[in-house]
């Protein structure tokens, strides 16, 4: 993972684990681990969406949206998880219903975390992705263009699968809707709960293989998005001065040939 997303190359790999928790609880952290223990790719959706082509983003677009089938939804989510071995943050998560039917020898694993710690660090992922002139900004940015779209549908989906309106997003209480969710779509003998701080023994023994001997991954997730975020922004904002740069100058050339005729 890291700064750049993993991408499948043995697309004959299927998804061992699906990791139901919600962003900001461990999940780049959880997502490193299971690359070591599955030796394999995991797809964090959460950022891999952000830097993968723009063919990838509308596909997770296109299946958010409400009136896309249960067929196009499964064969879709087939496509965009080939070759992993695990997948971890949101959009993904909303489908964890879906992914445990496409995927039925997978296990389940929520990563959870105190709810209270949980809403004071997601309200500044919030604060970052809901800034109103961030569709300006990334317009001209391949991929990027897209956030807004994938930002909405997000939250589109999150009403339909968590059966509450919108207003009940907005509080420390979404983490236990969403953990509700899973309890509700996931059957009981394939679901377990894991916090990133207890390590890797806890989780070494839900997938039932040998404790690595290093420390376990302790990745900011917030910290990285922090950056991740001013970095897109300032890529942006590059791009629109190089197009008012170009159009400024087509126009004075322009202007310029005018004045000589």
């Amino acid at each position: 993972m890291g700064q750049q997303p993993s991408i499948p190359t043995d697309l004959s790999r299927e998804v061992q684990v699906i990791g139901a928790g919600f962003s900001r609880t461990g999940t780049v952290s959880f997502a490193l681990a299971l690359e070591k223990l599955l030796k394999g790719p995991v797809c964090h959706s959460g950022t891999a969406i952000l830097r993968r082509e723009e063919a990838y983003v509308q596909k997770w677009i296109s299946i958010q949206d409400e009136h896309a089938s249960d067929e196009v939804i499964k064969d879709t989510l087939r496509d965009l998880t080939a070759g992993y071995v695990a997948t971890t943050d949101c959009p993904a998560i909303q489908f964890t219903g879906e992914l445990t039917k496409l995927y039925p020898n997978a296990i389940v694993i929520c990563t959870t975390r105190d709810q209270n710690a949980w809403w004071k660090s997601a309200q500044a992922l919030m604060k970052n992705t809901g800034l109103w002139w961030l569709d300006i900004v990334f317009w001209p940015m391949p991929t990027l263009r897209y956030f807004g779209n994938w930002r909405d549908t997000i939250g589109s989906r999150l009403e339909k699968v968590y059966e509450t309106s919108k207003k009940n997003l907005d509080g420390p209480q979404l983490l236990e809707l969403h953990e509700d969710y899973v309890r509700r779509v996931v059957p009981a003998d394939k679901l377990f709960f894991f916090s990133v701080k207890d390590g890797w023994e806890p989780l070494c023994k839900i997938l039932n293989c040998p404790v690595p001997d290093e420390p376990f991954p302790r990745a900011n997730d917030g910290q990285a998005m922090q950056e991740f975020f001013e970095n897109m922004v300032k890529a942006a904002v590059v791009r629109w001065v190089q197009i008012f740069f170009v159009s400024g100058a087509c126009i004075a050339m322009s202007y310029w040939a005018w004045r000589q005729r």
